[in-house]
């Protein structure tokens, strides 16, 4: 780390623009879904055809009506929404062996960020770990994971996780 935003605190090294994460994400996905997060929000309008939701769980929800529908859905959100999710995620795409991309901003991670997120910085990897799902992280992978999570999904109909780290676009 090696980077600091305009107050002087660290983050995460760029990997991609929003602009060519956003590209890459609609060449393999054609349907997204989500709860704005900070980290995605220069990414979040990019994208077309996208569904806000409300809350993450139903963002998942929508998700496996698009995927049944014959579309390849993408969903975004940060992690403490997996936490409010994992049941619609078991309970619907891991039930029915359905591919799922969740594309997850690793919040709390850093020392500055907010009080709220820190327990979630130390406990996503952690669920992560637990669970059946394939991680990737993109820190590590760059953009480069979106095409392989796009062929894992199609090969395995798994959920695939792409774990974003604050400061990995430029937010």
């Amino acid at each position: 780390m090696n980077r600091v935003d305009a107050k002087g605190r660290a983050l995460f090294d760029q990997i991609s623009s929003s602009r060519e994460f956003a590209a890459a994400l609609m060449k393999y996905f054609d349907w997204f879904s989500g709860v704005p997060d900070s980290v995605f929000k220069n990414v979040l309008p990019l994208l077309q055809p996208q569904q806000f939701a409300a809350r993450e769980n139903h963002a998942v929800g929508a998700a496996f009506g698009a995927r049944i529908g014959g579309k390849n859905p993408c969903v975004l959100m940060q992690n403490s929404g997996l936490g409010l999710s994992l049941d619609a995620i078991l309970g619907l795409f891991e039930l029915y062996r359905q591919g799922l991309l969740l594309v997850v901003s690793n919040r709390g991670e850093l020392a500055w960020e907010e009080i709220q997120h820190q327990d979630w910085g130390r406990l996503t990897l952690p669920l992560l770990n637990a669970t059946n799902f394939t991680v990737l992280d993109f820190q590590t992978h760059g953009v480069s994971a979106i095409a392989q999570a796009a062929d894992i999904i199609a090969t395995e109909q798994c959920i695939v996780v792409l774990l974003v780290h604050r400061g990995n676009l430029d937010e």
